[in-house]
Parts: C-alpha cells; structure tokens; sequence
C-alpha cells in the first residue's frame, strides 16, 4: 500500500523582503506613485502607512504647531507632517518638526530635511506609544544629534520631552513628564523659547 510522502521541509527563506532605499521612497513620493493625501512613510526600508487619526489627534498636532511657530526665533522655523530623512532606510513622517534655516532653502539643495538641520520632533501618541517611545525614539536619537523629542501621551495626558539626544546607547540622557498645571521648556538654536503651558496643547 502506498504511504503519503511529507514535502520537503525547507531550511532556509526563499524569499526575503526587498528594502527601499530613502531615496528611491522619496522618488516614489515626488512622481506620483505615493499618493499626496495618504500618510505613508518608510521605515526599516519598508513602506508603512499612519493608522486612521482622529479628531483628538489633529487638535493635539494643530495647538502644538501653531504655539510653537509664534515662539521660533527666525533662523527657524515650523512644519507638520514633513518626511525627515534619517538614514538609508528610514524616511518618517513626524507630526510636527523644527527645522533650522529657510523654508524655501531646501528647494535650491532638492533634498528633504535630516540629521543636524532638525531641531525638534513631536509625536501624536494615541494608539502609537510604544512605537514613538521605543523604535521612533532610538531612531530619532541616534540620527537627530541636535533634536528635542516630545510625545504627547494622549491617553494618560501627558507629554514627555526627551533632551540631549546619544547615539551609543540609542536614547535621551534627560526625559521630564510634564502633566496639567506644568510648562514645556525648550531650547532651540542655543534660545529658550517661552514655557509653553501644558493646557495650551493638550486638554
């Protein structure tokens, strides 16, 4: 009687993931081929889109961009929702961003902004903390050398502002939890910028 043979078990992937390259995203962004109005970014060379947001989160991302722009010192400026080149394979899209310089300078280098240029990083977390406080967060350190990082912990309303980004290991040597009733102090460009009221964003 004939007995049924087990396929072969394979040993080793026949297939492994292609990863894209920040550049070849950023190509893909600039021609079309990645829609303007869909929130997709690449990370670990693997294209990636933001999870549905919602009311909360626009109003969150809004108040902390508009109190932020009016306290800038002119060498820099404000945006949200801008692709940040870090590295080869990772090219996020930070809710909001402080970049030094001119708005318009970038238009003559025909690059995105990264690495020293960026100032501050600010992340929405509503259903995202565990990413911005663990991959996002070594990410940025290790690549943002000059950077602040704020999560804005929606759900236990809180925000955590992470200072003097290290590379080796990947973290902040400085983290502050600031919660209702308390203030954000930031630096940017060497100039501290006016406390910002936790109440003016975030309820």
């Amino acid at each position: 009687m004939a007995t049924a043979t087990e396929p072969p078990v394979e040993t080793e992937a026949s297939e492994i993931p292609y990863a894209i390259s920040s550049e070849v995203y950023l190509q893909m962004v600039e021609s079309g081929l990645i829609p303007e109005d869909r929130p997709i970014y690449l990370w670990e060379g693997r294209l990636v889109e933001k999870t549905a947001r919602n009311p909360v989160y626009f109003a969150i991302r809004d108040a902390f961009y508009n109190t932020v722009a009016r306290r800038l010192p002119r060498s820099h400026y404000a945006s949200v929702v801008t692709p940040v080149r870090l590295d080869e394979h990772h090219t996020p899209l930070p809710e909001l961003v402080v970049l030094r310089g001119e708005p318009l300078a970038l238009i003559a280098l025909q690059r995105y902004p990264g690495g020293r240029e960026v100032e501050l990083v600010v992340e929405v977390a509503v259903t995202s903390l565990p990413r911005d406080m663990g991959s996002r967060l070594a990410r940025y350190a290790a690549t943002l050398p000059n950077a602040s990082y704020i999560v804005a912990d929606v759900k236990n309303r809180r925000i955590l502002v992470h200072r003097r980004p290290q590379a080796e290991p990947a973290g902040y040597a400085e983290v502050e939890t600031v919660g209702p009733g308390q203030v954000i102090k930031l630096t940017v460009g060497g100039i501290e910028l006016t406390p910002i009221p936790f109440e003016d964003v975030m309820m």
